[in-house]
């Protein structure tokens, strides 16, 4: 099922809210020289800011005791300076950054990433961009929708990247597997990711050729960083019209525990919502969170992270094919936990450890027939960071999956499709700073499946090369191999892994308020899974005899210095894809895919009126489909896609409380938008076959919520 919507937009603003101590002051070099844009934050949290264009600047924050804060300018060496909150609650400094001797910053590796980061400031996108983008609706794979590269597919709600569909994009979770990232869906009905942004860091999305640390995605993979240790404590409730959530975290000298949930209920959002799905059960949904952080010795931080999700919904789904209206009934379950220990091992080396759990359920009720599927994964993970010298660092480790699937059906009969595989992988990878303008990494996989018995040996490369003082570009290559989907696999275990080749060349200039980015692609698919006809379940019907190729273009803008109090970004993307797979039968342009993908957010708080506004704008060109009341083969195109979406925030006191309100409202303006059409397997009286168009399930979503930090 599809939660309509996150609190974390607001859980984040009450941090800046709830302020105590204001910091101020100005940033200069050693010649006295003002560096507008300079960064400015609390190391580990998400208080900061960028020094305005007389280099001065100004902050609040509510966290206490001794912090330390930190200062980064592109071509300057960064500065850390301890700082009491107990002692003052206005602070004003006068802080000088030192020319580095090159005058120019090391080059960075980033050829097919985007890394959204509090950690680091010199970034394209923060945690806080993904949690107030209004599309994004508080969803992490929502707000990557806004990136380059990414095709909207808003029938399906996971992330398509250049070419490639939704599984193709791996998630994990610290370095390690979540196989069950997105919340249980009904058919043709959108779906979005089960964790908060207010969890993480920071996120690494990688559009194409990755590192050899990650592996089975065929496309692309998203990281997400758990948040280090809270430095206090603290509770907030959310009350809104598709349920409430709760959480509180509770801080020790070296440790922190933080409880979340959340209860969700779109009854009365539907009734006020004009709904174009027949919902015989509102989508209804309970959620639970555990987070521990234990700093252990000097180096040392164990992380466990656990969480629940129970849901349940109902609809009458007009099944076009069949010729009949079918009533379907959804519930699912998923359980995740995730334990890793990070520790330095003398001076030199790093360890990174990980053990990983997640289980999945679902059952649904067609009518009389019934469907339920179990998936189980078990992940250890063992790595280890050498630190060879100042320009030389060895990444290596390996992990162990096993995966089991088991699916029952109850039709005409009972059924029951299920298989285990082992996964086992090795990788190593060097990176090496051969100047500070240019650096290489050289990196190596090797993966086995119990399976397939197939074992694969990839090669992965990427280099950057620095043109300017706030320009480079980068290249990346390699093989990636990924095991069929499970849909397969339960009838032909005996599929070998699908495969692809990357190649990516990027050119960037980044600046601390500015970022333009121009980044061009070529993949090749092989080994793509082929059938004889859709829902065949004769092992002998499925084949490896796949292929397909994506070449592309993808520009990106952002800018926050041009207007004032302003914060904007423009994407654009263009691609040429074909598929020779599944039981299609010939090459063509596959139905998920549009030629044209553009994305327009804008941002601004409006300090007079106390209020944070959001828009964005996406475009997507005409995506094809199959009409079977025409000649030829995916014949057809359908109308643009086209979104408004519109976000506003009001900061508040509420009984006394810190609070804000927030209304959110999707597709303002209404658009029709379909995403393809069900045709029915036999013709009419006419000779034509019927079709149903598939739509979102409302016309247009409104949201109103108040949340208050207790």
């Amino acid at each position: 099922m599809k939660i309509i919507f996150s609190t974390i937009i607001f859980l984040l603003l009450l941090t800046s809210v709830s302020a105590q101590v204001q910091i101020s002051g100005k940033v200069s070099d050693r010649n006295h020289l003002t560096l507008p844009g300079a960064n400015i934050f609390i190391q580990g949290s998400y208080d900061g800011t960028t020094a305005d264009s007389l280099g001065n600047f100004s902050f609040k924050t509510k966290l206490k005791g001794r912090q330390i804060l930190a200062v980064t300018f592109i071509g300057y060496n960064p500065i850390s300076k301890s700082i009491d909150l107990d002692s003052t609650k206005n602070i004003v400094l006068q802080l000088e950054l030192e020319e580095t001797g090159g005058q120019i910053d090391e080059v960075v590796i980033n050829a097919g990433s985007f890394e959204a980061s509090d950690e680091k400031k010199a970034v394209i996108m923060r945690v806080f961009d993904i949690a107030t983008t209004p599309s994004a609706q508080g969803d992490i794979f929502g707000a990557l929708g806004t990136l380059p590269g990414v095709q909207k597919v808003g029938e399906d709600g996971r992330v398509f990247v250049r070419g490639g569909e939704g599984y193709e994009t791996k998630s994990f979770m610290d370095g390690m597997v979540v196989s069950t990232p997105y919340y249980s869906k009904l058919p043709d009905m959108p779906t979005r990711g089960r964790f908060s942004p207010l969890l993480f860091s920071g996120t690494l999305f990688s559009t194409g050729a990755y590192s050899a640390e990650y592996g089975q995605a065929l496309s692309s993979i998203v990281d997400m960083k758990t948040n280090s240790p809270e430095t206090e404590n603290k509770s907030s409730i959310s009350l809104m019209t598709v349920g409430m959530m709760a959480s509180t975290s509770k801080c020790w000298k070296n440790a922190s525990l933080s409880l979340s949930g959340d209860y969700i209920n779109t009854g009365l959002s539907n009734k006020f919502n004009k709904q174009l799905t027949d919902w015989v059960k509102n989508p209804v949904a309970i959620d639970g969170t555990i987070i521990y952080r234990q700093k252990l010795g000097e180096t040392g931080l164990y992380k466990f992270f656990g969480t629940f999700n129970n849901s349940t919904s109902g609809m009458v789904y007009p099944n076009t094919q069949m010729g009949t209206n079918q009533r379907i009934l959804l519930k699912g379950g998923n359980f995740y936990l995730n334990n890793t220990y990070n520790s330095m091992l003398g001076k030199k080396w790093m360890l990174k450890s990980g053990l990983a759990w997640n289980y999945d359920n679902q059952k649904f009720d067609i009518d009389q027939d019934q469907l339920v599927t179990n998936q189980k994964m078990l992940q250890a993970k063992l790595g280890f960071v050498h630190f060879i010298n100042e320009r030389t660092e060895l990444n290596l480790g390996a992990d162990w999956v096993n995966y089991s699937y088991l699916q029952r059906i109850r039709m005409n009969g009972d059924y029951r499709l299920t298989f285990v595989n082992n996964q086992l992988s090795g990788f190593g990878e060097m990176e090496y700073k051969v100047t500070q303008k240019f650096a290489a990494r050289m990196g190596m996989r090797i993966e086995n499946s119990s399976l397939s018995g197939q074992t694969t040996v990839v090669p992965r490369f990427s280099g950057a090369y620095k043109t300017g003082l706030h320009s480079q570009v980068s290249v990346a290559c390699g093989q990636f191999y990924q095991n069929p989907e499970e849909d397969y696999l339960k009838f032909a275990p005996q599929l070998k892994a699908e495969q692809a080749q990357h190649l990516v060349m990027t050119w960037q200039y980044q600046t601390e308020l500015r970022t333009f980015r121009a980044e061009g692609y070529l993949k090749k698919y092989t080994e793509l899974v082929k059938f004889n006809a859709p829902f065949a379940t004769n092992p002998l019907d499925y084949s490896n005899s796949g292929n397909g190729h994506a070449e592309g273009i993808d520009l990106f803008w952002r800018d926050k210095q041009s207007l004032k109090a302003t914060d904007y970004w423009i994407s654009y993307s263009w691609i040429n894809t074909r598929r020779n797979y599944k039981d299609y039968p010939s090459s063509a342009m596959p139905g998920f895919a549009s030629e044209h993908n553009l994305s327009v957010v804008y941002k601004r708080f409006f300090e007079k009126l106390k209020t944070y506004g959001s828009i964005t704008y996406s475009y997507a060109s005409s995506r094809s489909y199959h009409d079977p009341n025409l000649p030829g083969f995916m014949n057809s195109k359908m109308n643009p896609y086209n979104d408004i979406s519109l976000s506003l925030t009001y900061l508040m006191r509420f009984f006394g409380k810190q609070a804000v309100m927030h209304l959110m409202v999707n597709n303002l303006t209404g658009f029709n938008n379909v995403y393809g059409y069900n045709y029915s397997n036999v013709r009419n009286e006419a000779g034509q076959y019927d079709s149903t168009p598939i739509r979102s399930p409302f016309v247009r979503q409104t949201v109103l919520l108040i949340s208050v930090l207790l």
